[in-house]
């Protein structure tokens, strides 16, 4: 009894001594990312943007081809064979020919290295609001909630790592801020940045283009 008595008074004492461990309870929410990207106005506005960015790229890349075969025709119709305005048209084929190539390489990546640097900013301004909102409502964790399609079928490889890919499989919905954060990002959100640059993306430091 009176080792007990001990242990009872010892735990009593620790409790009194940290009462914030004693009462302290971890406050979670949930967020469905994809969601909130697919309705954060600034995502659709730089969806728009950068299919105006290929457009333009396709028509530049189109002209280009277009060159390409009247020059080429031009090989086959106007000039003769063996003669210097030939060599000259060969010539300026094989540079067409180098410059579509450099084009296509090129330009494609300067698009794919703005639209990756579009859609960290998105996840920035997305993990910006829901700080902002943790911090308000003293929250302590805020995690990432998904849910699998809701269309049958499919390759079972794709789902099976669907299925891999869930990081939350249930939660009450008091404790779900998805809705929260959208409001939040969509209110603060000013529109696209406007810009005399043509709307390409801007060149990394390292584009020697």
């Amino acid at each position: 009894m009176r080792r007990t008595s001990i242990f009872v008074v010892t735990a009593l004492a620790w409790l009194v001594a940290c009462p914030s461990m004693a009462s302290a309870q971890t406050k979670v929410a949930v967020v469905n990312i994809p969601d909130v990207s697919d309705k954060y106005q600034k995502t659709a506005d730089l969806e728009s943007r950068f299919e105006r960015i290929r457009q333009e790229a396709n028509k530049e890349r189109q002209a280009i081809r277009d060159r390409i075969e009247r020059t080429q025709r031009s090989l086959q119709e106007e000039v003769k064979p063996g003669t210097e305005a030939y060599r000259a048209r060969l010539k300026e084929l094989a540079t067409l020919e180098a410059e579509l190539k450099w084009f296509t390489e090129v330009e494609g990546q300067r698009i794919e290295r703005g639209l990756a640097e579009s859609l960290r900013e998105i996840f920035d301004d997305i993990r910006s609001a829901v700080t902002a909102i943790a911090n308000e409502r003293g929250l302590d964790i805020v995690i990432a909630s998904d849910q699998l399609p809701q269309e049958g079928g499919g390759d079972p490889s794709q789902v099976r790592q669907q299925i891999l890919m869930q990081k939350v499989l249930f939660w009450n919905p008091k404790t779900d801020i998805t809705q929260e954060v959208i409001s939040h990002l969509n209110a603060g959100y000013k529109g696209p940045a406007t810009s005399g640059g043509g709307g390409r993306p801007t060149p990394a430091a390292d584009d020697d283009r």
